[in-house]
């Protein structure tokens, strides 16, 4: 990784354990560090009753926020094996294409989100087949009602912290349908990926030795503007979510080459000086996607307040878009303990809940 300047923010030294500790009451560092588990965990979840279904013409995730990434994460890493399209749907209702032929997932952590309610209420007028991914709530007992298969998933958790848990019951449901999913091969590197980050990445690993804590120390007080290629172009958007939501900060999120003829006008003086730009690297990406990477750099680094490259482990795509996603985790839990914020709470937007409630 490439860091540029690095400043260090007020805070508590990101190696002081017994500080991390009183920061972190909920013990989201515990929630993360267990991720791999999690991930095997999930890979055993599987809907009830079974799916059965003919092939699909199209697969819809609908949901929300850290329930919707698991869509993002889907259509990503299948990309290259499916004949038939995954489209992610954040919002209620659904598009006209869904109809019979077309599966539809909703996915809710709580059971609670309207948006993945609706969703699924549309899908079932549509004609289409449908499955919930859920800890209960209300889409549970909508799923139950109409005998769709239901993964019931584990408590205790937040939506953004359970990708684990949300994505890979998805993988069993594809398979199910007669779609291909991801190898076994592939499963396992991913998972053997992320045990390793677990440990290079948990807070007993010092500074030093630690690329999470280093990229936190980086950004410090700048606005994170994350870019992803096209293949990752769906993990920055995660990692700008989850620096929102764990580290209470507004960040930025983009895709190369997109960002080409648009963004790239805004990287100027003196306002990019507040700005630390993230590239998130994958060694499979197109080529002429890494040759803008370099040239954006040649343009973004000289007024940039600071500019990062990570890169993607791995071989298989699923391994490397997860330790991506891992990686963007576990920095904006640092960059919440560096601004002296609970990187599990989210008051506000448990507010917007409380004022939309009927």
């Amino acid at each position: 990784m490439s860091e540029g300047r690095v400043r260090v923010p007020a805070g508590p030294p990101l190696d002081d354990l017994d500080a991390i500790e009183r920061l972190d009451p909920h013990a989201a560092r515990e929630v993360l560090r267990r991720f791999p588990d999690q991930c095997r965990e999930g890979l055993g979840l599987h809907p009830s009753p079974p799916v059965r279904l003919a092939l699909p013409r199209l697969v819809v995730v609908a949901g929300m926020g850290g329930s919707a990434a698991s869509g993002d994460l889907l259509a990503t890493c299948l990309a290259d094996r499916l004949s038939v399209p995954v489209l992610t749907h954040r919002g209620y209702g659904l598009p006209a294409l869904v109809g019979p032929g077309a599966l539809v997932i909703a996915a809710s952590y709580s059971g609670e989100t309207v948006e993945a309610v609706s969703a699924f209420e549309a899908a079932v007028k549509a004609g289409a087949a449908t499955a919930a991914v859920t800890r209960g709530g209300r889409l549970a007992a909508l799923a139950a009602r109409h005998g769709a298969p239901v993964v019931t998933l584990p408590p205790g958790l937040m939506p953004r912290m359970a990708l684990g848990s949300l994505f890979f019951p998805l993988l069993g449901i594809l398979e199910s349908a007669g779609l291909p999913t991801v190898p076994e091969a592939e499963v396992a590197e991913a998972l053997e990926t992320v045990a390793a980050l677990a440990d290079e990445l948990a807070p007993a690993r010092p500074v030093e030795q630690n690329e999470a804590k280093r990229l936190a120390l980086a950004v410090g007080d700048r606005v994170p503007v994350v870019y992803g290629g096209e293949l990752t172009g769906s993990v920055a958007y995660r990692w700008k979510t989850d620096v929102e939501e764990n580290a209470k900060r507004f960040a930025v999120a983009g895709a190369l080459p997109e960002m080409n003829h648009n963004e790239i006008e805004a990287w100027r003086a003196p306002e990019a000086d507040r700005l630390q730009a993230i590239f998130l690297r994958d060694r499979g990406e197109h080529p002429d996607v890494a040759r803008r990477f370099a040239v954006v750099r040649a343009l973004v680094e000289p007024v940039a307040g600071g500019l990062a490259e990570v890169w993607s482990r791995g071989e298989g795509r699923l391994a490397r878009l997860l330790s991506l996603i891992y990686l963007g985790q576990w920095t904006s839990y640092y960059l919440a303990l560096l601004r002296g914020v609970d990187p599990w709470a989210v008051p506000l937007l448990e507010e917007v809940k409380r004022r939309l409630r009927p």
